[in-house]
């Protein structure tokens, strides 16, 4: 009977002290703007997608080939951005490169940007399926999509110094615009971004 008295009293401790942990517990979330810049961990983060999207995308334009190809063709190029590989040390979602790169396109009003493999597939089954049950008069015609000029296609890779509690993270996004009739490679650059990190051990 005194062994099931202390187990309770235990058991009533026990839960006390969860109750009055939890208590104590609060979280906090503050609102900020998304353009602020913030580094946690050290890692790749949005701050670099923006940086390397911007940096890029104005080199892009600023090359040769854009100007030689609105020269002789009287009109603005066809981009379609294709996918960048993640070959780096990290898991970084390449996707939002790719996004962040259309973005920057389309807000440059100098390219015409078109729809990428993935996009492209629900479209067709859409106007596919329009052709059966769609109205004829609103119905979209098959067979009419913009033709792209040129693919951008990029990689994403690091290089890692690191000496006791400092590492030297470097990014190196590389980019290449390819003329799809012939292959040949119009143009091509590289965005680097170096971060020092600090992870000393804490001092009590």
């Amino acid at each position: 009977m005194k062994r099931k008295s202390i187990s309770l009293i235990m058991i009533l401790l026990v839960l006390v002290f969860t109750i009055v942990i939890s208590a104590c517990t609060t979280v906090r979330v503050d609102r900020i703007k998304a353009t602020k810049d913030i580094d946690l961990s050290g890692e790749w983060n949005d701050t670099d997608i923006r940086d390397v999207s911007e940096d890029l995308i104005k080199s892009c334009l600023k090359s040769n080939w854009y100007s030689a190809f609105t020269k002789a063709k009287k009109r603005d190029p066809v981009v379609i951005v294709g996918s960048f590989t993640n070959m780096s040390s990290e898991r970084i979602d390449t996707s939002i490169i790719t996004k962040k790169m259309e973005i920057a396109f389309v807000e440059s009003g100098e390219v015409v940007l078109v729809a990428n493999t993935e996009e492209r597939d629900p479209l067709r089954d859409e106007r596919m399926s329009q052709q059966i049950f769609a109205n004829p008069a609103t119905a979209k015609a098959l067979a009419m999509e913009t033709g792209a000029d040129f693919m951008l296609l990029g990689s994403v890779k690091t290089v890692t110094d690191r000496e006791g509690s400092k590492t030297v993270q470097t990014y190196y996004v590389s980019v290449q615009m390819v003329e799809l009739e012939t292959t040949r490679i119009v143009w091509l650059d590289e965005s680097t971004i170096k971060k020092v990190i600090d992870r000393s051990a804490y001092t009590w």
